[in-house]
């Protein structure tokens, strides 16, 4: 199962569009982007993308990056890494795809430090975090669950430990078939049967919300 890719970002201070600006301005003069600014984007106000395409990728074909702001946004921009196609795994896993971020535009980010006086730095959250996480109330029902379950395939006894957990955990909302998926696999169930119990689990909940 492909990784779950970080949302990277930067805490800017001042003007975000006058980064963007500022940062392509560097990337210009460094000769090996293709350039391209984009204010109010899609007609929409406060929506700011500056696209950094690398014009030759010794690696990954197509390669390049982006920094976007929000219209909401008030001191953040986030850093997207793109490729038409990524080596040696498409997606790309968790290391590739940071790794090539801090490789883009960590270079940018120093130049416009230095420059500026500025000690910005991109924020990048750790892979452990990025993982689904269960409430304390529900990780105890789905450890019972798991634990006692038989992974290539579960018991009646198992599948009403499997109910009670969708129906007495507390949360307000249910998992993303995806993390659910990622919970079962690391429990030792095998993605295709993950796949089914997570699909099982999206339409108890659907009914949970019934009764």
């Amino acid at each position: 199962m492909h990784d779950y890719l970080p949302p990277i970002h930067i805490n800017v201070t001042g003007s975000l569009r006058g980064f963007l600006k500022k940062m392509a301005n560097i990337a210009e003069k460094v000769g090996t982007f293709n350039v391209e600014q984009e204010f109010d984007a899609l007609g929409t106000s406060g929506f700011d993308v500056v696209n950094l395409r690398l014009i030759k990728s010794p690696q990954h074909r197509g390669l390049g990056g982006q920094l976007i702001v929000q219209p909401e946004a008030k001191n953040t921009v986030a850093v997207e890494i793109r490729a038409e196609r990524w080596s040696p795994n498409d997606p790309p896993t968790y290391e590739t795809y940071v790794a090539e971020a801090r490789a883009l535009i960590g270079p940018l980010l120093s130049a416009y430090n230095r420059e500026f006086g500025m000690r910005h730095r991109m924020t990048v959250p750790a892979k452990r975090k990025l993982e689904p996480k269960l409430s304390p109330q529900s990780t105890e029902l789905f450890k019972r669950f798991a634990v006692l379950a038989n992974k290539s395939g579960l018991h009646p006894l198992d599948w009403r430990r499997f109910y009670e957990f969708v129906r007495d955990s507390r949360m307000r909302r249910p998992l993303p078939d995806e993390d659910m998926v990622r919970l079962l696999i690391r429990e030792g169930f095998s993605e295709q049967y993950a796949c089914q119990i997570a699909e099982v689990y999206r339409h108890l909940w659907e009914f949970k919300q019934l009764v």
